[in-house]
């Protein structure tokens, strides 16, 4: 016996059709639209139709791919020149995060793109769309990403199986309190209260495997702030420990060194020569280890002795593999 017909479906379909459609720069055939919305091509076939002939929705037609018309588009957006120039530059850093097709990235900057009124804005927003749009499908890891974010919009607990920095992977239940992005690793950290070890973690979502929303509910405590979370760390680290670092950086680079802002405890003292000491506390220097050695010889590691002394040795070595016969 053939399901009942469901009018409310019908419509939910035609306007994930018609959002679809309106957040894409190359278009869907009725076969790409079909398979987006989980339904037969007829059926798509016949939600453009309706938008069409019922609603009067303008389309272009490229080929066999459609998209929505110019004209039909959502009401600006009403951000001035800074504030808009700063969406951008929030999400180029997103899209460098990623390697593959993210249709949430995708239809975020098609609908700003359709509704900023900055012209330049919105030729930069239509050029990430574009290269997001060109990237390989990721559909399993958008699954994974897409349930801890459905988690932690909704309060809900993800069950995850998670491999961490040794390769040991351990299934766990993680109640996210929030998405962290850093720049230097260019991921994505989910702080979340953790059922293994009973604390507030972070953990990176490209190592989170599997992911299943589970039934119950929770709510972030009050008390909970990011902020003040991270303060202490170089990036993400926490803990009770704490380490004083003193780097002395050569001339050469003592101009930038200067003006960034590296961490809130930092203190810089000019040295003889053109130098510039930068001394600051964290919770580890362990964390800062991979961003020593990229300065090389223009940075000497005063303190801790244990910073210095794996810097010395990573260097020994890069020495070692470089030598001339």
């Amino acid at each position: 016996m053939p399901a009942e017909y469901d009018p409310g479906d019908h419509f939910r379909r035609v306007v994930e059709a018609f959002m679809l459609l309106g957040e894409t720069t190359v278009g869907f055939s009725t076969k790409e639209l079909a398979d987006r919305l989980a339904v037969d091509q007829r059926s798509a076939q016949r939600y453009i139709g309706f938008l069409r002939d019922e609603v009067g929705v303008e389309f272009e037609k490229r080929g066999h791919r459609y998209l929505i018309g110019e004209g039909v588009k959502l009401p600006p957006m009403q951000l001035d020149v800074h504030q808009a120039t700063t969406v951008l530059v929030a999400l180029r850093l997103l899209q460098q995060m990623r390697t593959d097709n993210d249709p949430a990235l995708v239809t975020t900057l098609a609908r700003l793109g359709q509704t900023l009124r900055v012209p330049i804005v919105r030729r930069y927003l239509a050029g990430l769309m574009a290269t997001v749009e060109r990237r390989p499908a990721a559909k399993e890891r958008r699954q994974v990403e897409g349930t801890v974010v459905e988690g932690f919009a909704k309060g809900r607990p993800v069950e995850v199986e998670y491999t961490d920095g040794k390769g040991k992977t351990t299934t766990r239940v993680l109640r996210p309190y929030f998405l962290e992005p850093r720049a230097e690793a260019r991921t994505i950290y989910v702080f979340a209260h953790d059922s293994a070890s009973k604390e507030v973690r972070p953990f990176r979502l490209d190592r989170i495997e599997r992911a299943r929303l589970l039934g119950e509910t929770f709510t972030v405590p009050d008390s909970f702030d990011i902020d003040a979370l991270v303060a202490g760390s170089w990036g993400i680290w926490q803990g009770a420990g704490e380490d004083e670092v003193v780097l002395r950086f050569s001339s050469e680079v003592a101009p930038r060194v200067r003006a960034t802002p590296w961490h809130q405890s930092a203190q810089q003292t000019d040295l003889p020569g053109g130098g510039v000491e930068l001394r600051l506390r964290v919770v580890s220097a362990v964390e800062m280890r991979p961003w020593v050695l990229g300065w090389g010889s223009l940075v000497e590691v005063v303190a801790p002795p244990s910073l210095r002394e794996h810097v010395a040795e990573s260097m020994r070595a890069g020495a070692e593999m470089y030598a001339l016969p």
